[in-house]
């Protein structure tokens, strides 16, 4: 197998970092003075999955999700729950925090990356995608919170991935907006252009997602898929360009590019270049 560019955002499945210091034991009684576990762990795996989480499984399943740990403690009057996502690869674990985490706000004394409130905290690292809960608005905890992130993540490999996010272009790009894509259920809230997987990932590949600024002002969305070999972007162009969702009109077409404009009037613009497929869409004007 060739070597992926440090800019790829390409990862097949045979090629996922190998997996380092897999953690099926939660942090026990003591990781804070006066806490310990509040009843067993409870254990998800693959589609078990919909038992824990109602209507959102399906973005785990997409990323690659393997198995997840939810572990309630207590000091006697308040309660934290932890939950541990165990992902398929480090940015399998990624994109789902990065869903998850939305405008980050991090807590400097979690040594992850992570986006943190005294309602709820969550942090990334390696291939484990983790939340703490305070369902009950307990203030004070924070100190406590830290220490129950602290002593779960200190034991996890960092695993971590070259930026997937170097292939987007800076000029313009929101900060804080970069996304990953797997699949529709990643793309949909973004824009559908058209049912299934139409841009051929299969479970195997990345595209990377941000908002842009453009010089008028307005913003718009730039998606970017790195396929293995031109071919596969070649046979993404082909099914895309011939299986567009109706709402979206072609405007103009050539062997590597073609522009459309959606039911609000938005534009959009899909290149091939090579083995990358650059997509701009919600444009307000054509580019």
């Amino acid at each position: 197998m060739s070597r992926l560019s440090p800019g790829s955002v390409v990862l097949c499945l045979l090629a996922v970092v190998p997996r380092v210091g897999a953690q099926d034991s939660l942090p026990g009684d003591g990781f804070a003075p006066g806490w310990k576990k509040n009843g067993p762990v409870r254990t998800f795996v693959r589609q078990d999955l919909f038992n824990h989480i109602d209507g959102g499984a399906e973005l785990y399943l997409e990323f690659g999700f393997e198995k997840c740990q939810v572990q309630s403690y207590t000091d006697g009057k308040s309660e934290l729950v932890l939950e541990v996502y165990e992902m398929s690869s480090p940015l399998s674990a990624l994109g789902i925090y990065l869903f998850q985490a939305g405008r980050e706000s991090p807590w400097p004394e979690i040594r992850a990356r992570n986006s943190s409130e005294e309602a709820q905290a969550a942090a990334w690292k390696g291939r484990f995608f983790i939340r703490i809960n305070n369902f009950d608005g307990v203030p004070g905890t924070r100190p406590v919170m830290t220490a129950l992130a602290g002593a779960f993540l200190a034991s996890v490999a960092a695993e971590n991935p070259p930026d997937p996010f170097g292939i987007l272009p800076a000029e313009g790009r929101k900060a804080g907006s970069e996304r990953l894509i797997r699949g529709p259920i990643a793309l949909q809230p973004y824009f559908t252009f058209g049912e299934g997987d139409m841009f051929g990932l299969d479970g195997k590949l990345f595209g990377v997602l941000a908002d842009y600024g453009a010089a008028d002002g307005s913003n718009y969305h730039r998606l970017i898929v790195e396929y293995t070999e031109a071919k596969g972007a070649s046979a993404a162009f082909s099914h895309l360009t011939a299986n567009l969702d109706p709402y979206l009109k072609i405007t103009e077409t050539s062997g590597t590019e073609f522009g459309f404009v959606d039911f609000q009037g938005r534009f959009g613009r899909v290149v091939l270049r090579g083995r990358t497929l650059d997509v701009r869409f919600k444009m307000k004007v054509r580019g």
